[in-house]
């Protein structure tokens, strides 16, 4: 998204009302394993201090995803608070900074960024998920299994055999 900052650049204190609600099929090619098929709505403002852009607003979007443990199909959504800095090119005054050039600044970057780093690196279908059984697979949230688990350290494991003799 293009946002035309030419009646606020050169004013300190002044500012400007955003509203963005579109698809960014991008962000399905940036991260495997999540579907983005919901429009990504911001509403927020970017107001200038001292040559400073700052875009301050709600960001808010949904996604599918699979189960971490046990591959069940997930809607989810993020509702994130946005609080980024444009800098003009040439003045960057640190590398947190996004930056623009002319008269208008691309907000697309900023969103893709956002919504990339508040996504769940492990999403589960509910936080007490089983998942699927390693021995005979079944799926430990529908049914039991007797498989019994064995937890060895792998640097003892040399040792289970030890007093078997």
């Amino acid at each position: 998204m293009r946002v035309n900052i030419s009646d606020i650049a050169k004013t300190h204190g002044a500012s400007l009302e955003i509203t963005f609600n579109e698809k960014m099929p991008d962000l399905n090619s940036l991260v495997e394993g999540y579907i983005f098929e919901c429009p990504v709505t911001f509403q927020g403002r970017v107001e200038n201090f001292s040559g400073i852009l700052k875009l301050k607003g709600r960001l808010k979007t949904c996604y599918s995803a699979k189960c971490f443990r046990c591959l069940r199909d997930i809607e989810a959504s993020l509702d994130i608070d946005v609080q980024e800095d444009f800098v003009e090119a040439g003045e960057q005054k640190n590398d947190e900074s996004y930056t623009f050039e002319g008269n208008f600044i691309e907000l697309d970057k900023a969103f893709t960024d956002n919504i990339l780093l508040n996504l769940p690196m492990r999403q589960l279908c509910a936080p007490d998920c089983k998942g699927y059984c390693p021995q005979c697979g079944c799926n430990r949230n529908e049914k039991s299994c007797e498989c019994r688990e064995e937890t060895i350290n792998p640097q003892m494991e040399v040792l289970k055999n030890f007093f078997n003799n």
